[in-house]
């Protein structure tokens, strides 16, 4: 009988502990799945700042234009599925100058047929003001990994020179991109965006913006606070 009692005993007490510590043991190994998950993470959900560059094509008052952009970016904390961007930018377009021609001597001036160096043209190229814009995006990653491709949506308040003073009016804007982890930190991507033109806002039978489409490469980082 005590036997008995002792192997019932010895049963229940087996049984006992393995309910308790399979828990426990579960516990942990989530535990530590979901910290390698934040660790691994962690970096995405940070406050990013980010600045491009790329190519920019743009219609004013139905005048198409190349020219460069460089564009800044914060990125702010993520606390939902999407994240609040603020961005700022320009761009630049070429023009030619007036060409740099130097007078010659006519030989029958002078006992010598004498040319100045910048007798042939040559063109010279300036970089001037085309447009200025500052707004906001609402960015929607597809996933959480080193690669990360991505939509956002927004507004800009855009600005541009007309032959006298500026116009400026609000544009709604799109654009996609993907972007690759180098690092805890850093980052680099690509993107396309689309900004819709719209009429100038304080004279809006003089000046006009079509559109803007850019192809734009950048770095990004994350302080580390």
């Amino acid at each position: 009988m005590n036997k008995f009692l002792f192997v019932c005993f010895l049963t229940i007490s087996t049984t006992s502990i393995a309910q308790i510590s399979r828990p426990i043991v579960d516990d942990q190994m989530r535990s530590e799945m979901l910290a390698s998950k934040r660790g691994s993470y962690s970096t995405n959900d940070r406050a990013r700042f980010a600045i491009t560059s790329g190519f920019t094509g743009f219609d004013i008052d139905n005048v198409a234009r190349q020219g460069i952009n460089i564009d800044i970016q914060a990125l702010l904390s993520r606390i939902s599925a999407v994240r609040l961007e603020l961005n700022a930018g320009i761009v630049l377009y070429n023009t030619s100058s007036s060409l740099a021609v130097a007078p010659a001597y006519s030989p029958s001036s002078s006992y010598f047929n004498n040319y100045y160096e910048n007798q042939y043209p040559h063109p010279r190229f300036n970089l001037n003001f085309a447009l200025g814009y500052i707004g906001t995006d609402v960015l929607y990653y597809f996933s959480d990994g080193k690669v990360r491709p991505y939509v956002a949506a927004g507004v800009r308040a855009v600005t541009w020179q007309m032959s006298e003073g500026f116009a400026g009016a609000l544009t709604p804007s799109a654009r996609a991109g993907i972007e690759i982890s180098a690092g805890s930190s850093f980052s680099g991507f690509a993107e396309a965006r689309y900004m819709y033109g719209m009429r100038n806002l304080l004279t809006p039978y003089l000046s006009s913006l079509k559109y803007v489409t850019t192809v734009a490469f950048g770095v990004s980082f994350a302080p580390q606070l």
